[in-house]
C-alpha cells in the first residue's frame, strides 16, 4: 500500500516537471531523488544523452567508460551485442535486471520508446544501495516520462529508428572534436563514408507539396545519394554525403538529388569537399552561406556550390554597400567612365578576358567578335589604363572589383 502511494506521488511530481518544460536534466535530477541510485539516458548507439551528477561511480569499469567517452568504445559495444543485451532490450516491454562480469554493480535497464519505436535506454546502477522491490516500477514510470520529454525536442527525430541521427546532430552542433571518439562512434553505428565528404543544406521552407513532411523528405533525399546520411536540423534537411571523386560526385552522383530539388521547387547549398569529420560544423555553415549568397545573386537557381561563391563570401563579410565600394580599383572605374563617354565595351571585354584566364580565343567566342578584334581591345585597354595585364596582382585586384560590382548588382555599361 505504501509503495502504491509512493509511486502515485512520484508520478504526480513527474507530471508537474514535464508541464514546466524544464528539460531533460530536470527529469534526471528528479529521477535520482526517486531511485536513490545513479542512472544514465543513452540513445540506441549508446551515446550519452543525460546522467545523474550527484553520485560518482568510480569503481565500475563499464560505467566509467561511458561517462569518460560519452559512449561505449567499439569493443564494449561488440561485447554487449554478442551477449544479446540489445536484443533483450528490444524484446522486453518492462525494465529488467542485468549483471555481467564487467559490471561491479547490478543494473536495471528500461527502454524508452516513441510511437512504438525504441529511441533510448535508461540504465540504473545499484551503487548507493541495493535495489528495492519497487525500483523496476519507478524505472518504468521514468521511461514513460522521458519518452514525453524527448518528443518535445529534436530527439523526436530518433523515432524513425535511425540511430545515426544523434551522431550527425553532434557533428553539426560542433560537439564532437575528438577524432578517436568520432571513429569509435562510426564503428558502433556501422556507418561507412567514402574519402571525400560534403555537407548539403536543403531548405524546406518553400515546399509546394503538402505531404512532403520533414521525415519523409529526409528519407527521400537520402535515397538519392549513395554513401550519405541525412538528418532534420533546425527544421531543414542536412546531408553528410561522401564520394571517392569530387567531380564525379558533383556532376554525376548528385543528378537524382538535383532533379528532386528542382521538381519540388526546393533549394540547396553544398560545401567544399573535406576529409576531417571535426570540420562538419564549419562546412555546414559553408553550405548555408552558399544558399544565402546564391539567392542574392542567382535566385532562379536551385543548387549552389560554395566553391562558386567563396569570393562573394569574402566581400559579404565586410558590411554595407558603401564599405564594399572602397575596394573597387580606381582603374576599373576609369575604364567604365571611358566606356560611357566613348560608347565602347572595354570594361565588359576585360572581364571576359579575365574570366577566361586570358584566353583570347575563348573570350572572342563569348563576345562574338573576331580574335584579332579581341587582341586589339586588350592592347587598347592597356593603353587607356597604362598597365601591363601580365601583372598577377593587378589582375587579381581588377577581378575582385568586377566581383564586387556583380555582388552589388551594378551592371557594366
Amino acid at each position: 500500500m505504501e509503495d502504491n502511494s509512493l509511486l502515485s506521488r512520484y508520478s504526480l511530481e513527474l507530471i508537474k516537471t514535464l508541464s514546466k518544460s524544464s528539460g531533460l536534466q530536470s527529469l534526471v535530477d528528479l529521477g535520482y531523488q526517486m531511485l536513490g541510485n545513479p542512472f544514465t539516458i543513452t540513445d540506441l548507439s549508446i551515446k550519452l544523452l543525460a546522467t545523474t551528477g550527484e553520485s560518482k561511480v568510480e569503481d565500475d569499469p563499464v560505467w566509467n567508460e561511458l561517462h569518460k567517452n560519452k559512449n561505449f568504445i567499439f569493443r564494449t559495444y561488440s561485447y554487449y551485442l554478442n551477449n544479446s543485451l540489445f536484443d533483450k532490450i528490444e524484446k522486453n516491454e518492462d525494465p529488467f535486471y542485468w549483471l555481467d562480469p564487467y559490471c561491479k554493480y547490478p543494473r536495471i535497464i528500461g527502454k524508452i520508446s516513441i510511437n512504438d519505436r525504441n529511441v533510448g535506454v535508461l540504465v540504473v546502477c545499484a551503487h548507493n544501495h541495493p535495489f528495492n522491490d519497487c525500483d523496476k516500477e519507478i524505472v518504468s514510470i521514468l521511461c514513460a516520462a522521458f519518452s514525453v520529454e524527448l518528443q518535445k525536442n529534436r530527439y523526436l527525430n530518433l523515432s524513425s529508428g535511425l540511430s545515426h541521427q544523434s551522431f550527425l546532430l553532434d557533428l553539426l552542433d560542433g560537439n564532437l572534436r575528438d577524432l578517436r571518439i568520432i571513429n569509435e562512434r562510426l564503428k558502433v553505428l556501422g556507418i561507412k563514408f567514402k574519402g571525400k565528404l560534403f555537407v548539403i543544406y536543403l531548405e524546406t521552407q518553400k515546399l509546394t507539396v503538402s505531404n512532403l513532411t520533414l521525415p519523409y523528405l529526409r528519407e527521400e533525399v537520402e535515397k538519392k545519394l549513395l554513401n550519405s546520411k541525412a538528418v532534420i536540423y533546425n527544421d531543414n534537411i542536412v546531408i553528410l554525403a561522401s564520394s571517392e571523386h569530387e567531380i564525379h560526385f558533383l556532376e554525376i552522383e548528385t543528378k537524382g538529388l538535383k532533379e528532386f530539388i528542382v521538381n519540388n521547387h526546393l533549394q540547396a547549398g553544398i560545401s567544399r569537399t573535406f576529409t576531417d569529420f571535426t570540420e562538419v560544423r564549419e562546412r555546414y555553415l559553408e553550405s548555408l552561406q552558399a544558399l544565402r549568397l546564391g539567392n542574392l545573386l542567382n535566385k532562379e537557381m536551385h543548387f549552389f556550390r560554395y566553391d562558386n561563391y567563396l569570393i562573394y563570401d569574402l566581400i559579404y563579410v565586410h558590411g554595407d554597400n558603401n564599405h564594399y565600394k572602397k575596394f573597387l580599383h580606381h582603374l576599373l572605374l576609369k575604364l567604365i567612365d571611358y566606356d560611357k563617354e566613348n560608347n565602347t565595351e572595354f570594361a565588359r571585354s576585360l572581364y571576359t578576358y579575365l574570366y577566361h584566364f586570358k584566353n583570347v580565343k575563348d573570350s572572342a567566342v563569348e563576345l562574338n567578335i573576331h580574335r584579332n578584334t579581341m587582341f586589339h581591345r586588350i592592347e587598347k585597354i592597356e593603353s587607356i589604363l597604362n598597365i601591363d595585364l601580365n601583372d598577377g596582382d593587378m589582375l587579381f585586384q581588377l577581378y575582385l572589383s568586377y566581383k564586387i560590382l556583380e555582388f552589388l548588382k551594378i551592371p557594366l555599361p
